[in-house]
């Protein structure tokens, strides 16, 4: 199914909440700040053009791919994360200043609950920026599968998810999970999408970056929204050249007798419920199964399609706070270990960051999923 539809809404969506968010920073600069040495006008041109300044450089990082445009994009997406930092903190600071004239404190609170929003926004970006450099952490999980025999007790799945490999995000992320998939030695690794984004360059060492991660059971993969963003046959050609086996609407039994289901994206791909629960109808329900899906939907179907344990993404487990807040509204299955009905649900957090290179209040990681007999 044609992708186009999902993207350009998607942008719009995007576009619109982030124009609304720049005139709101505007306006509080203006009313926090009424003596700057400059125009008004000034002000709302400066941030109108930071705020332009992010769908130019998406638009000319595809039709003018080059170094120039490359920084451009960078800069824009930095500041548009430290856009949302600074909403959050000036949003206090105007509850501040409400509290404090409601209980009549004097006018020179104003400027010092301005200075201190500014303060808290750098701080809080720079924390932001120094965590998303940071290498992702392990967070084990044991999981209780049903049907899974005793010769499987303590098999072990890294699950990698969300790196977004692109404009900002380096190839030294990759390393560092490399590096952290080393440590763990599981028998099987899985790749549960966005692993590429836009701006992804590289690709002979990063293929042979990927391939040097090992596994007795080998290498799967599904499809994330930004691949199909990106190009599915570009994701193909990656997914291929590191060694992984992608799983496009299909099964594959591994030699130790698991079952592994795959689907790719399943908004941006148009996948309907029925055509999940035909392919999840042919897996066996006496022996363990595993459903691979990058957004965590359909959860309730597959738990009762028999599926043991189903791993997810996407979510980002909000990246940038207080973006947490809108992204627990828009997916019940926001983070971590869930259960629904007799399946267990792991959604990661993701091993990198999408967009600006930020994460605030939510590290990233690399997963181990032990199996334990249920």
């Amino acid at each position: 199914m044609n992708a186009l539809p999902h993207i350009l809404g998607f942008l719009a969506a995007v576009v619109l909440v982030y124009l609304g968010l720049q005139y709101y920073l505007a306006f509080w600069v203006l009313r926090f700040f009424p003596l700057l040495p400059v125009s008004p006008n000034w002000v709302r041109c400066g941030v109108l053009l930071l705020a332009l300044s992010f769908p130019l450089s998406l638009w000319l990082t595809r039709a003018h791919d080059g170094p120039a445009a490359e920084w451009l994009a960078y800069a824009s997406l930095l500041y548009a994360g430290v856009s949302l930092i600074a909403l959050f903190c000036f949003l206090m600071a105007d509850l501040a200043w409400g509290a404090a004239r409601l209980a009549g404190a004097p006018g020179g609170v104003r400027p010092a609950l301005a200075w201190a929003a500014v303060a808290a926004a750098l701080l809080l970006s720079v924390y932001g920026r120094w965590c998303a450099a940071q290498p992702p952490g392990v967070r084990t999980v044991e999981v209780r599968l049903r049907g899974l025999p005793s010769a499987l007790d303590g098999f072990s799945i890294a699950q990698i998810s969300d790196v977004h490999l692109g404009l900002t995000t380096p190839l030294r992320k990759l390393e560092q999970i490399a590096e952290r998939v080393r440590e763990i030695r599981p028998d099987l690794i899985v790749f549960t999408g966005d692993m590429l984004d836009h701006g992804f360059g590289e690709r002979s060492r990063c293929a042979a970056l990927a391939t040097g991660l090992e596994a007795p059971q080998g290498k799967l993969a599904v499809l994330g929204n930004h691949e199909f963003y990106l190009g599915v046959a570009e994701a193909e050609v990656f997914y291929r050249g590191c060694g992984a086996r992608l799983l496009r609407g299909e099964i594959l039994e591994l030699p130790n007798g698991l079952q592994v289901a795959g689907v790719d994206d399943l908004r941006t791909a148009g996948t309907r419920p029925a055509e999940v629960a035909e392919l999840l109808a042919k897996l066996d329900p006496k022996r363990p199964s595993i459903f691979l899906s990058h957004q965590p939907w359909m959860a309730e179907l597959a738990a009762e399609k028999g599926v043991g344990l189903m791993l997810s993404g996407h979510t980002h487990r909000g990246q940038i706070f207080p973006f947490h807040l809108f992204v627990r509204l828009a997916y019940r299955y926001f983070y971590g270990v869930y259960r629904v009905g007799g399946m267990t649900l792991y959604v990661t957090s993701g091993s990198g960051y999408w967009g600006p290179p930020l994460r605030l209040f939510s590290p990233a990681e690399v997963v181990a999923i032990v199996l334990r007999p249920a």
